[in-house]
């Protein structure tokens, strides 16, 4: 099912349904520690030490589990009940990460979803908007003829 705002093509969505979530779960704990780790105070991440978070990319079909321990954001193992599911679609996703649009606009248009420990989501998006926005995406190193082209096929 194509979802209204879905940035990929169904074909891509089924095959990627089909990961387990260990892989992409590392790979996202990874890229936020690099991207977020000078940006991020240790101690901020603490109430997350023995959190499962599941960010949800909805029309990919992906899930991702997600946690903290000492040295910042580590991969989880699947959990049907998560502390924290986090929802929404790739573009949205990328609207956030980009700072195109804010949590509150999406959560309230009913974009993204929170199921479970509020708070929890609450402390999350602190923490997130903490972050300069320079230091947030990858994309700042990308050249701006490329940002401009990801923008507009993306976020159009």
């Amino acid at each position: 099912m194509k979802q209204q705002n879905s940035v990929l093509p169904a074909a891509i969505a089924d095959a990627l349904a089909l990961l387990p979530p260990a892989p992409h779960s590392v790979l996202l704990a990874a890229s936020l520690n690099r991207m977020l780790g000078r940006s991020i105070q240790p101690e901020r991440l603490l109430p997350l030490r023995n959190k499962s978070v599941c960010i949800r990319v909805t029309d990919a079909r992906l899930a991702f589990f997600l946690g903290t321990d000492r040295r910042g954001f580590v991969a989880r193992r699947f959990s049907p009940t998560p502390d924290l599911t986090i929802g929404a679609c790739a573009r949205d996703f990328l609207r956030l990460a980009l700072r195109e649009e804010d949590p509150d606009t999406l959560f309230f248009g009913r974009r993204l979803y929170m199921e479970g420990d509020t708070e929890l989501g609450l402390l999350i998006k602190n923490i997130l908007d903490s972050v300069e926005p320079s230091q947030l995406f990858v994309m700042r190193w990308l050249p701006d003829s490329v940002r401009t082209r990801i923008r507009a096929e993306l976020l159009s």
